[in-house]
């Protein structure tokens, strides 16, 4: 399963300078200038990178001035893909293809290097091999150094450690959320992630932070403790989120759940514009007008990512009678 609102997280850039600070680049993230760290444009990644990969792929400069690329996966599924090495291989083959064909390699005489991060949150750990190599036969030595060679960083985020979770960092605040399981744990969790969001005063990934505790929380069922009631805990939740997000901002509480609507809906439009074309983003919020139900809302951030064109993807959203169907 794709949580829409998990990849909307991962389109700030806080969130991704977090992850590599704190975790993937966490022993060398001082050689970056995370200034520069931005999105690769739609129109640059190309159609076919876009369609399998949708637009998380970002790049950040070394301080030296040479490019870095990351390519972030993000893995909701209970199965674990054993050939993700091969996926991040055809993904970073597919980029170079795109940097090709803009001149990369004549401007600057060499590719720049790629990050490949997967971050998985399944219940069962992470078990397959991170080094493309590790998924080829055993053949001769002479054949050795004709073989691909690529791994991947792969942050499993049940198995993470409380101990190597950096203070100050929203990856650590997301994945302490992820692994909460009884409403003392809630509580602590959501002070932390009050407390830097905060201080970061960007109100896109606020509605970010709160559409995934909204969703997420609730449909993922995470939230367990023996003897009490789940559904007591989501309340709980959602009441303590309402109380904070009151003092962020009193006004966007007064005009009540619709606003909370609107802004998830202009979140789905920017994102169809981001991933299509301008076009597809003001076709959406036709479609969405009025729409206020949240599984259907989640279904369209579902759809921008599967969808391969504007049109099946306006096609889906105008063909919902709001069973799922």
């Amino acid at each position: 399963m794709h949580d829409p609102a998990y990849k909307l997280l991962f389109s700030r850039p806080r969130m991704v300078r977090d992850l590599l600070d704190g975790f993937a680049a966490r022993s060398w993230s001082g050689l970056l200038d995370f200034e520069s760290l931005a999105p690769l444009p739609a129109s640059f990644v190309g159609r076919e990178l876009q369609q399998r990969h949708g637009d998380l792929i970002w790049r950040v400069r070394f301080r030296d001035d040479r490019w870095l690329y990351l390519v972030l996966l993000l893995e909701f599924q209970s199965t674990i893909d054993a050939a993700m090495a091969v996926r991040i291989l055809e993904y970073t083959a597919l980029l170079y293809r795109r940097l090709v064909a803009h001149d990369v390699l004549r401007e600057h005489g060499a590719l720049p290097p790629v990050l490949p991060v997967v971050l998985y949150n399944g219940r069962r750990r992470w078990t397959a091999p991170v080094e493309v190599t590790n998924l080829l036969a055993a053949g001769s030595e002479a054949l050795a150094p004709y073989q691909p060679s690529q791994r991947y960083y792969v942050l499993d985020v049940a198995r993470a450690a409380d101990a190597d979770l950096p203070a100050g960092n929203l990856v650590s605040a997301l994945i302490g959320l992820e692994k909460t399981r009884d409403a003392a744990g809630l509580r602590e969790a959501l002070k932390v992630l009050f407390d830097l969001l905060r201080r970061q005063k960007d109100d896109e990934l606020t509605q970010a932070f709160v559409t995934w505790l909204h969703q997420g929380l609730r449909h993922a069922g995470r939230l367990r403790a023996d003897g009490e009631d789940p559904l007591a805990q989501l309340r709980e939740t959602q009441t303590m989120l309402e109380e904070t997000v009151r003092e962020w901002t009193r006004e966007w509480l007064e005009q009540g759940i619709e606003q909370g609507r609107r802004e998830e809906r202009a979140l789905l439009c920017r994102l169809a514009a981001r991933k299509f074309d301008a076009g597809a983003g003001e076709g959406l919020a036709a479609a969405l007008a009025g729409v206020t139900d949240p599984d259907r809302l989640a279904r369209v951030g579902d759809w921008i990512i599967e969808c391969a064109t504007a049109s099946e993807l306006l096609a889906r959203v105008r063909g919902d009678n709001g069973s799922g169907d």
